[in-house]
């Protein structure tokens, strides 16, 4: 097994899904072009460690792990959809209150921040998909455990990176005179998907206690 060549694939996979938008990119958006350069990083890193949870899991099974911590991971994704849908509903409810829908009134702390990148990212669906059958996909069935190491380790990085570049992107001047001209439209958004967010997975993890 060529190491190169069967990274290159997970590479790319990483890299598509990362351009497409989804909740990790507008919770580190959201963080940039509110609150700045810091609070976006700290929300990328957050959202970086949460990558690299899903990866080492996709690298052990995550059928097996889910199989013999099935409530532990109940709990996680049911605290995360609380906090999801606590985030969403305070962003519309200051819409409503016509405080200009900023988002500078949610949690203003880089441990604030750091930690609604993880959660959103935790309790992501698509993140769920793509490591536990996208990602492993393209994983050699020979693949030895320093293989398995390196995927994570990639996995992790690329974050970092593409995460970063989205926090320095979007905490740009321009970026930011955008937020401010569209804040209203821009916090009801987020407000909307991670409330649905928050309520999708709310609803799995009802479904599943009650099977």
């Amino acid at each position: 097994m060529d190491p190169l060549s069967a990274l290159v694939p997970i590479v790319t996979a990483n890299v598509l899904a990362w351009a497409v938008p989804g909740p990790n990119m507008l919770a580190v958006m959201s963080a940039s072009v509110s609150r700045g350069w810091r609070a976006g990083m700290a929300t990328a890193m957050g959202v970086a460690l949460a990558v690299t949870v899903w990866a080492v899991l996709a690298m052990l099974g995550v059928a097996l792990v889910f199989r013999h911590m099935p409530q532990a991971m109940l709990v996680i994704r049911g605290l995360g959809a609380l906090w999801l849908v606590w985030l969403g509903v305070r962003a519309l409810l200051s819409v409503r209150a016509g405080a200009g829908g900023s988002l500078a009134r949610l949690p203003q702390s880089r441990g604030a921040a750091f930690g609604t990148g993880f959660v959103t990212c935790i309790t992501n669906p698509k993140a769920a998909l793509f490591f536990g059958s996208v990602l492993t996909a393209f994983v050699p069935p020979d693949a030895d455990q320093g293989f398995l190491v390196l995927v994570a380790v990639v996995c992790s990085g690329m974050s970092v990176i593409l995460q970063g570049t989205t926090a320095t992107v979007f905490a740009t001047r321009p970026a930011r005179a955008l937020f401010a001209r569209a804040e209203r439209g821009f916090t009801v958004l987020f407000g909307l998907v991670f409330t649905g967010l928050g309520l999708g997975v709310a609803v799995e993890v009802a479904q599943a206690l009650l099977r």
